[in-house]
């Protein structure tokens, strides 16, 4: 007999509660928790009462049974819980058992990094981007990265004309193609290997393909390598950056966007420093042709390189995980949110604009590792040790998204309630 504590007493804790006692006999129900009282619930306590409550029952599963969960909650009950190895699920946050009134068991999963730093997925309105994209050519420089090649696949779903997919890795075109074949899409992308760098090549391509938009998302962007790199960070970042513009303001593109970084903001890496200078390019160029605009990220969740996918290689293969500073803090967005965040703000077509996600609050980075080993089943500093390494070259403690002369700045982009605008801003 297996022992089930369910966290949520709301709508879906009380679907789960139905499904596991009609259809699973060999599942004994503890009970739920929920900090709300709930009338005629048997509520054994709150979630700061999760260890007690773990070992006075001697439970074998936690399930997490709140759709609107978003990962400061998750990171709590994770936070709550570290003194065993209870396995904790997560029943998917999605809106389905809205419209189903079905939340099932088997349905529970194992708790990913976005569930413990992002939050509920706001969907896009996708009939106005339709309207916007429909028929159009788009050229996007870095799309076979992370983010670049999560920009493609939404882009696929708007009826768009045609994907160019520009990008330096042969090995990451190669598995975007095989992604593209999957799927079935391989027919509606063109895929380029080739670098920023060369001039004549872009000017070429984008003389035959007529792109109307162009996304530029290739960067070199790891900080601590830039530091060491001064020249590839400028001569990559600053000036194909530039030549990638020319190239499209050579051949009537009409919209230009920009990926930027929370890292431009009182600059302290070269990496920062590059796209700082990128941001006020653009903002100095006037050309009637074409609109710009530019997006600031901040950490975008298993990206390549990223934190994430680094702690859990750590864990896998040296039982411990390296932590810059137990006092770091940086924002977090997915990889879905990141290129949702492009693909939206783009459409909103404002010259000069700086589109910024609303990235809820800093997140210490040292409590995000200690998430990561709880959620699997693991016990941070017992079974897996953190180990504190102290800042690199060119980072900073805490990230920022927008100076403080911007904070004034700063307006809700209209039509969408998760990002906002700094508009006209000057050099």
């Amino acid at each position: 007999m297996k022992n089930i504590l369910i966290i949520g007493a709301g709508r879906a804790g009380k679907l789960l509660s139905q499904d596991i006692v009609k259809n699973y006999p060999d599942i004994h129900l503890i009970g739920l928790v929920d900090d709300k009282a709930s009338a005629g619930k048997k509520i054994l306590g709150k979630i700061d009462d999760l260890h007690r409550l773990t070992s006075l029952y001697q439970v074998d599963e936690i399930i997490i049974a709140i759709p609107s969960a978003d990962g400061s909650l998750i990171r709590r009950i994770l936070l709550s819980n570290m003194r065993n190895r209870v396995p904790i699920k997560i029943i998917p946050r999605d809106q389905r058992i809205i419209s189903t009134s079905q939340v099932k068991y088997d349905e529970a999963k194992n708790i990913e990094n976005e569930d413990f730093l992002g939050r509920p997925f706001v969907r896009p309105n996708v009939d106005r981007l339709i309207q916007f994209y429909k028929g159009k050519t788009i050229f996007i420089t870095g799309g076979a990265g992370s983010i670049g090649s999560e920009i493609v696949r939404q882009l696929l779903d708007l009826q768009v004309k045609k994907v160019v997919v520009y990008d330096n890795s042969e090995y990451l075109i190669f598995l975007l193609e095989q992604q593209l074949k999957e799927r079935g899409l391989r027919d509606k992308c063109e895929l380029i290997v080739g670098s920023i760098l060369h001039l004549n090549k872009l000017n070429v391509l984008m003389d035959r393909i007529r792109p109307d938009i162009v996304f530029h998302a290739a960067a070199y962007k790891h900080v601590h390598l830039m530091q060491d790199n001064i020249d590839e960070a400028i001569y990559n970042n600053v000036i194909g950056t530039k030549r990638v513009i020319e190239a499209a303001m050579n051949h009537g593109v009409k919209l230009f966007t920009f990926i930027s970084t929370d890292k431009v903001v009182n600059p302290t890496s070269i990496m920062g420093a590059t796209k700082k200078l990128c941001e006020y390019y653009i903002q100095s160029l006037k050309d009637k042709k074409m609109k710009f605009n530019i997006v600031r990220f901040g950490n975008v969740i298993n990206s390549n390189g990223s934190a994430l996918p680094l702690f859990e290689r750590q864990i896998d293969l040296y039982k411990y995980v390296t932590v810059t500073h137990k006092k770091m803090q940086r924002f977090f967005m997915s990889i879905r949110e990141a290129a949702q965040l492009v693909i939206e703000s783009t459409a909103a077509g404002r010259q000069n604009a700086i589109h910024i996600l609303n990235m809820g609050e800093l997140i210490n980075i040292y409590e995000v590792a200690k998430c990561l080993i709880r959620s699997k089943n693991l016990i941070p500093e017992k079974d897996i040790e953190i180990r504190i390494t102290g800042l690199r070259k060119g980072e900073k403690m805490i990230e920022e998204l927008y100076t403080e002369t911007e904070k004034g700045n700063l307006r809700q982009l209209k039509n969408s309630k998760s990002i906002y605008m700094l508009k006209n801003q000057e050099a």
